[in-house]
């Protein structure tokens, strides 16, 4: 995939002004209708389509704070991030992941939804302290840092994602 940032004329940085995004989306959009193409060859139709489908690509990129973080450092490094390959070095957050495994497992098994929102407003607020780190370090060219948060903020998607079920879980109860 080409540069996202590039595609809709975005300085490349973690921070996005979600409106610009937006506005510059709608605005490529337009002009990749499939009625501006409607009289040409079916060659120029046919790359109309696969611009327009690289615009979603890239906005989706954009739009999710882990893969814009990954399309930054690729960027940066030239290295893509090859996820089959992702280990974790933290051995803190490997204990933290262990210890919310756990205390999942004893919420689900004690059906307790007080407890389930508690640890879910613990786990956004860890999430929230990730994007903020992650930030931080793809501000100072810390790609190896940043790369190491983002694998942890993956972690945590998968979490909130476990927190989600087991709350459909309950009320289906």
């Amino acid at each position: 995939m080409n540069n996202p940032f590039t595609l809709f004329d975005l300085p490349v940085d973690f921070q996005l002004n979600n409106d610009l995004l937006s506005s510059r989306y709608l605005s490529l959009q337009k002009s990749l209708h499939p009625d501006n193409f409607a009289h040409c060859s079916p060659q120029e139709q046919r790359l109309a389509m696969q611009k327009s489908a690289e615009i979603n690509d890239a906005l989706q990129v954009l739009k999710d704070p882990i893969s814009r973080a990954d399309a930054i450092i690729a960027i940066h490094t030239g290295e893509q991030k090859d996820l089959e390959q992702t280990r974790h070095h933290d051995m803190a957050f490997l204990m933290q992941q262990m210890e919310w495994r756990e205390r999942l497992e004893e919420i689900e098994q004690a059906q307790d939804l007080s407890q389930l929102m508690d640890f879910s407003a613990e786990v956004e607020t860890t999430e929230r302290e990730f994007l903020t780190e992650i930030s931080t370090a793809l501000s100072a060219q810390n790609w190896q840092d940043a790369s190491q948060l983002v694998d942890n903020l993956r972690f945590i998607r998968k979490l909130t994602e476990n927190i989600s079920q087991l709350e459909e879980k309950f009320f289906s109860l």
